[in-house]
């Protein structure tokens, strides 16, 4: 009877093992998750893909998004926010997206551990397949073939505009793995219709106008922050370079606007797509001006100063470029050790140190896109969270698998101490 009872429980403690198991599996194996440019669902701030006339776009019409999983862990999550591109159902206004609706994007993630954006796809998905103002969530398993000489497994996700419509699509990415961009992009603040205001303004009234009233309890305060870390076995570095693109500096009463940056060369830079809408950098007043015109709704657009950034170093010295580029012009702000020459450099510094910085943009109206060029060979990184943070509303499909797999064993073991009790019991009688 003993035997019998320790197997019967041995069994029983399997199949339940089993089931928590896999159901732990369902989790994120890290202790973070990646976000770019926030994990924020309702805060406004996206990552852009625009092309058309009246856009004014500086960047592809595609985007390569990198992502390194640690090498300890078995499986990486991808989440892509409002991957639709304007959609809009029946009786609905739409959220985030502008220009021609359902104008297709394609999301793809390949295995890529040499970055060069060639590898086998994991996952290929079309824009007008994802949810709006919704998260979609992907689980994969690592791949072998994805592993890269620091030991990590390295993806890439590009996210291409299809045709040659006029479109903006405004999204967020997520993922379990850490997100950097290496290349030229865009990015906005964003409301275009009746439903986004009320998301970025949940106080507003449509009922009594606008007033400042409405904007008490807003998701948005003018500000959106990237990253980047200086490896501490860098070496030394000498100066850093950032590259920004269409941040309409200046006032709407004329005040405050662009100047010729002296350290900027009166050209459109070399890596710039050559069908971009770039003009040469000069004193280029902003259109339409940054701080629109406090009037109606335009006092849910403006948000002062007139935008600036601040380039904060992990030892606490701040930079601040308080004339960034105007229209349609891209400017470059450099903090060196070598030189305080204006013609050469905006600032100068004693010591450029290993650690995180972070590039700070304040006073960024929303429906302001702009672009930025990374301080290469640093990348730029979105928000990173705990990941207990973020929630989910039902598992995604691998994650169904795993349960019903678990749920599957489970019952083979409830099935098999049956038989065992049965085939027992026969015997005894």
């Amino acid at each position: 009877m003993r035997r019998r009872n320790r197997s019967s429980i041995n069994l029983y403690l399997f199949g339940f093992l089993f089931l928590l198991v896999s159901l732990s599996l369902t989790s994120i194996s890290s202790a973070f998750m990646s976000c770019l440019p926030t994990c924020s669902s309702v805060d406004g701030r996206f990552v852009a893909i625009a092309e058309g006339v009246g856009l004014s776009t500086f960047t592809p019409d595609s985007l390569n998004v990198r992502l390194s999983v640690p090498g300890e862990n078995n499986s990486f999550t991808i989440g892509i926010f409002d991957g639709d591109s304007g959609f809009v159902e029946p009786g609905t206004f739409g959220f985030w997206d502008s220009g021609i609706h359902n104008s297709p994007y394609s999301f793809t993630i390949r295995i890529d551990p040499d970055k060069d954006n060639i590898g086998p796809p994991v996952l290929e998905v079309l824009s007008g397949d994802l949810p709006s103002n919704d998260w979609a969530d992907f689980t994969f398993p690592v791949h072998e073939l994805a592993m890269d000489e620091n030991g990590n497994y390295s993806y890439v996700v590009t996210i291409s505009h299809l045709n040659d419509d006029v479109s903006l699509n405004a999204f967020k990415l997520r993922s379990s793995g850490t997100l950097f961009i290496n290349e030229v992009f865009s990015f906005t603040t964003q409301w275009t219709s009746g439903s986004d205001i009320e998301v970025i303004y949940p106080n507003f009234n449509f009922d009594d106008g606008v007033s400042n009233d409405d904007k008490v309890g807003s998701t948005y305060d003018g500000t959106l922050s990237f990253f980047f870390d200086i490896p501490e076995d860098a070496g030394e570095i000498l100066e850093i370079s950032l590259w920004d693109a269409d941040c309409d500096h200046g006032n709407y009463d004329g005040t405050d606007t662009d100047t010729d940056d002296p350290n900027t060369p009166n050209s459109i830079p070399p890596f710039v797509p050559l069908d971009s809408d770039a003009q040469p950098e000069g004193a280029n007043a902003p259109s339409p001006n940054d701080d629109t015109n406090p009037n109606g709704l335009g006092l849910l657009l403006r948000y002062s100063p007139a935008v600036t950034y601040r380039v904060i170093f992990p030892d606490g010295q701040g930079f601040v470029n308080d004339n960034p580029s105007g229209n349609r012009e891209w400017e470059k702000f450099t903090v060196s050790t070598i030189t305080d020459n204006p013609v050469l450099v905006d600032f100068q510094t004693s010591v450029i140190p290993a650690g995180t910085y972070e590039v700070r943009f304040e006073g960024l109206d929303m429906q302001n896109l702009c672009a930025i060029r990374p301080p290469l060979p640093f990348t730029l990184v979105g928000e990173v969270i705990p990941d207990d943070e973020i929630t989910t509303s039902v598992p995604t499909i691998s994650e169904w698998g795993l349960i019903a797999l678990a749920i599957v064993f489970g019952i083979i073991g409830i099935v098999t101490v049956r038989r065992r009790n049965t085939n027992l019991g026969n015997l005894g009688g």
